[in-house]
């Protein structure tokens, strides 16, 4: 029995011992492999496949039947609202953002001659990649002389006759050379939308989107069976240049640049290790709904009698805050009055008072004081027609001196001082909509939830509430409220006022109370573009996924979605 448990234990420490060296080698072994951090890693040769198709709206594509592209998103990071650069129509714009990195206003393609462009500071993005890997080999496939032109730099540059040819420039180019980039641009979509319409309501449109997922395909069918497929680390990336003309459902347009069907292209960034990420459309705005009046011409306005809107004086001690909503249906005003109290709005400003007005794109407070015989003016920013906007102006003290500030949907605008305009004081009524004078023209807006604080109302607090459709007992200044009027009433002939004052608008005019639904203070198509994939992003994508570090002296206007 000793003997045996002499034996047993010797065996324990050999096989441990095994064990432990076996752990050790095998610990040395992993740790060799991931020592390299080139495109040669162990998760194969990196290697790219872009294929760029024009007018193929998103929202267009994911509704068509396209198995084939269908048959990626699993392991994609992918958009149906991927955007080009907003207002960009041109294609040789759309397609230099793609192949740049950059937008217009660096590269400056801005037609199809290309002339004046600025791409020897902005290039192609085979230049980059030549710079850093000179052994790069690059072929880019194309039915237009166009885009032909902007390959500069690549080892094989052709224009063949029509989509089908590119399609087959790429089977015979997987199956018998060794690019690491390979680009296919298609033509085909957008012509099909150009003579019927970019809609699936139409079917040579929809038709035409089917047959590209079919190009697609026999593409990665062909890449896929490349007899070194299997050391081949792919990255696949299908995008629109830009999507078309359409006349969206009334309820779909969200007035936002996720409802201008031009810019709505799709990105696709595929790659087999990848997982499933899905980019939806961001939060856009508040909803606002309800029944309002139209202030147009000279008679539709609203009228508080000058008794009554003694209130709404501001004298050389007062401090306030007023706050409207205003949705303007022209683009350019030549300076209608939308809110003010003084005698008369005219050429000269004869009158103490003071007035909200709109002039050119821009919106304005003005005012003339007992004090000072000139008038004064502190611009807000510019409105966008059609939509909702808060406008917020207020009069602060600093010490003996005081304030005009303006805000638009919360954020600062300008400021001028008041102190030596002295007393704005007057007798006069409250004026919604026009306010009679010459020298001016007429509104044609919807002004609702108009506010008027005893008070100035701090900064931070405007810009929290701004976008608020409604106040109440929860908002810091409500108890220095002197004037509340929703004029969303829908019904009636007056604007009723809901704050302690109860001084009511009186309706003038033949008007109709008209329903609304709308967004509210919807960002900028700036801010939300970089929530979501865009096409000069794509240029970024290719350099990171090819491992070609990104230098900042480049500019490039773009950002990496999918890194691994």
């Amino acid at each position: 029995m000793k003997t045996y448990k002499i034996l047993l234990g010797l065996f324990a420490i050999i096989t441990a011992t095994f064990l432990y060296s076996c752990n050790k080698e095998f610990e040395r072994t992993i740790t060799d492999k991931n020592l390299g951090d080139t495109t040669t890693a162990k998760s194969g040769n990196r290697k790219v496949l872009y294929l760029i198709v024009d007018g193929a709206r998103g929202q267009s594509v994911s509704t068509a039947n396209i198995p084939n592209i269908t048959a990626l998103l699993n392991t994609s990071i992918y958009s149906w609202v991927a955007l080009n650069e907003p207002g960009v129509t041109q294609n040789a714009s759309n397609w230099a953002n793609m192949l740049t990195g950059v937008k217009v206003a660096k590269h400056l393609v801005k037609d199809d001659a290309l002339t004046n462009n600025n791409l020897q500071n902005y290039p192609i993005i085979f230049k980059r990649i030549k710079e850093s890997r000179p052994q790069t080999k690059i072929a880019a496939y194309t039915s237009s002389p166009v885009f032909k032109s902007l390959n500069v730099g690549a080892d094989i540059s052709a224009q063949v006759a029509n989509d089908d040819a590119v399609k087959n420039a790429l089977i015979n180019q997987f199956n018998t050379d060794t690019a690491s980039l390979v680009i296919g641009h298609f033509t085909d979509v957008d012509k099909a939308g150009a003579a019927s319409g970019y809609d699936n309501s139409f079917p040579q449109y929809k038709s035409a989107i089917e047959k590209f997922d079919s190009n697609v395909g026999e593409v990665l069918a062909a890449l896929k069976r490349r007899a070194n497929y299997a050391n081949e680390d792919w990255l696949i990336i299908i995008a629109s240049s830009d999507g078309g003309a359409y006349t969206l459902p009334p309820n779909t347009d969200d007035q936002t640049i996720f409802s201008k069907p031009e810019s709505n292209s799709f990105i696709i960034y595929h790659n087999i290790r990848s997982n499933k990420r899905i980019i939806v459309k961001p939060f856009t705005g508040n909803r606002y709904l309800g029944k309002t009046v139209k202030l147009i011409g000279q008679n539709i306005r609203g009228e508080i009698p000058g008794p009554e809107a003694s209130v709404y004086n501001i004298d050389d001690t007062t401090t306030m805050t007023i706050e409207l909503k205003v949705k303007k249906n022209q683009d350019i005003f030549r300076w209608p009055s939308i809110l003010g109290k003084r005698n008369e709005w005219s050429s000269g400003h004869p009158s103490v008072g003071w007035v909200i007005y709109l002039e050119e794109g821009y919106w304005y407070f003005e005012w003339r004081g007992t004090k000072d015989a000139d008038y004064k003016q502190c611009r807000g920013a510019n409105l966008a027609k059609g939509k909702w906007e808060n406008l917020s102006v207020k009069l602060e003290k600093r010490g003996n001196q005081r304030f005009i500030r303006t805000y638009t949907n919360g954020v600062f605008n300008n400021e001028l001082e008041i102190t030596a305009s002295g007393s704005l004081a007057n007798n006069n009524a409250l004026k919604l909509g026009y306010l009679n004078g010459t020298g001016h023209g007429e509104p044609d807006v919807y002004v609702t939830d108009i506010r008027f604080f005893k008070l100035s109302v701090p900064d931070g607090v405007i810009g929290q509430y701004a976008c608020e459709t409604a106040i109440d007992q929860s908002h810091p200044s409500y108890n220095y409220l002197v004037g509340y009027w929703p004029a969303t009433d829908g019904t009636g002939n007056r604007m009723a006022d809901l704050s302690s004052q109860a001084h009511d608008f009186q309706m003038l005019g033949t008007f109709t109370w008209e329903n609304f639904n709308d967004l509210i203070c919807p960002p900028s198509a700036s801010t939300l573009a970089v929530l979501v994939p865009q096409t000069s992003d794509i240029p970024s994508q290719v350099l990171n996924w090819l491992k070609i570090a990104n230098k900042q002296t480049w500019q490039l206007d773009s950002r990496v979605w999918l890194d691994i």
